[in-house]
């Protein structure tokens, strides 16, 4: 038999059965329900054509810091009289709130939901997905209820993941292919290759200190995050594709037509020079014998924040370059080998693509090759051709996937995302 569909109660139910240790639910499972109920209708409206996206914070404003900027924790801005708690009045408020920097503040009052106003909250709660080095402020462990499309509901507390409606399905875990082992893995020599050179440039100094992997890797990961939520936010869509170009000539790599190929020059491997510089500094700061991730994110001086602005710069660079028709082309240093690319449509296209069930893609599910645009059916003819690249594919509506040779299947993830 078909799987059935879930719905608000369904998830009402799943989250309060996994509520974390610790953090008290107190709504009552009655208006939970309801608060999941009208948040689910509220997603099926539209304002003005736009789709009614938005963060619902269930507590109450007493429960809120009276003073503070959004940086330190949230700036509550109560109404003078409660709203009713109504999809329409979501659909109403929802422009007033933008979903990546405030929350509509609702709780219980003699028995019933109402909206008591909002709370600015500040962008810093998207810096796991946007990248960056902010500690992200956790100001409330109460429920707050993420409605992000038609349909599409997740419930979280104090920023984790505990429950979402997807697909019709109630699912229990964000899939980030940021946090597996494959994907690191992928880059394994080009990481091997930086910290080898950053090595080098220590050999004159006196208590030399080496890179850990964990600054290497987490500071690419930064910057390739960050430029994918910038082409998510520019709405255009875009797919970036990563060549391995070891034993193979960069400017005219196999399968792919550049519209516009660069010349290999320093600039065109800016991040390469850039990361390096970012080493440098790090191991600078100290005189234990290896610096990681951890050194980097936690030194707040100036010089780092100019630096960490500057990765950021080239996420910008990048993302820019995927505005035209064609994908963008990197080397597996994030140097531009060209843009405006073409996948050639003479390579075979796989028989078979893979969806990943899991973060590492251990587990899998056939689909149609032919079920997907003209940008996923390029993806997969170039990891096809390429089993040591990536193709990285955004959708116009904010959709990503990833797209790579897992023991000799093209398989594909979609990531959860955040705005």
């Amino acid at each position: 038999m078909p799987r059935s569909h879930a719905y608000p109660p369904d998830l009402a139910r799943y989250v309060e059965a996994n509520w974390p240790e610790g953090a008290t639910f107190t709504l009552p499972h009655a208006l939970f329900e309801k608060a999941l109920g009208v948040a689910f209708q509220a997603s099926l409206l539209t304002e003005e054509t736009r789709a009614t996206r938005f963060r619902l914070l269930l507590t109450a404003p007493e429960g809120l810091p009276e003073t503070g900027t959004p940086k330190q924790g949230v700036l509550r801005l109560r109404f003078d009289a409660p709203r009713p708690f109504t999809a329409e009045e979501l659909r109403r408020l929802a422009p007033a709130v933008p979903f990546q920097t405030a929350l509509i503040g609702v709780n219980a009052q003699e028995g019933r939901l109402r909206i008591w106003g909002v709370a600015h909250s500040g962008p810093a709660w998207l810096a796991p997905t946007w990248g960056g080095r902010n500690v992200v402020p956790n100001w409330t462990r109460d429920p707050i209820i993420h409605v992000t499309g038609p349909g599409q509901i997740a419930v979280r507390c104090a920023g984790k993941l505990i429950g979402a409606l997807e697909r019709g399905l109630v699912v229990d875990a964000a899939l980030d292919v940021f946090d597996s082992e494959w994907l690191p893995a992928m880059f394994a020599r080009e990481r091997e290759d930086i910290r080898a050179a950053h090595q080098a440039s220590q050999a004159g100094v006196e208590s030399p200190t080496s890179a850990e992997h964990s600054l290497v890797g987490k500071l690419s990961q930064q910057m390739l995050r960050r430029a994918i939520q910038l082409v998510r936010g520019a709405h255009h869509g875009g797919l970036i594709l990563v060549l391995d170009t070891e034993g193979q000539g960069a400017s005219r790599p196999a399968g792919l037509q550049l519209k516009y190929p660069l010349s290999q020059d320093e600039p065109s491997h800016r991040y390469r020079s850039l990361l390096l510089r970012v080493l440098e500094a790090t191991a600078a700061t100290t005189t234990k014998p290896s610096v990681g991730w951890a050194d980097f994110a936690s030194n707040d001086s100036a010089l780092f924040a100019a630096l960490e602005q500057d990765v950021f710069e080239i996420s910008r660079a990048l993302a820019n370059l995927t505005a035209i028709d064609g994908a963008l082309v990197l080397d597996k240093r994030f140097g531009v080998l060209g843009f405006g690319a073409e996948v050639s449509a003479e390579l075979p296209s796989p028989r078979q693509v893979f969806r990943a069930l899991d973060t590492e893609g251990r587990s899998r599910q056939p689909e149609d090759v032919e079920n997907v645009g003209t940008r996923h059916r390029a993806a997969y003819r170039f990891v096809n051709d390429h089993p040591d690249g990536l193709a990285v594919v955004i959708s116009q509506d904010g959709g990503v996937t990833f797209v790579a040779n897992r023991d000799g299947e093209v398989v594909f993830w979609e990531q959860s995302v955040s705005p």
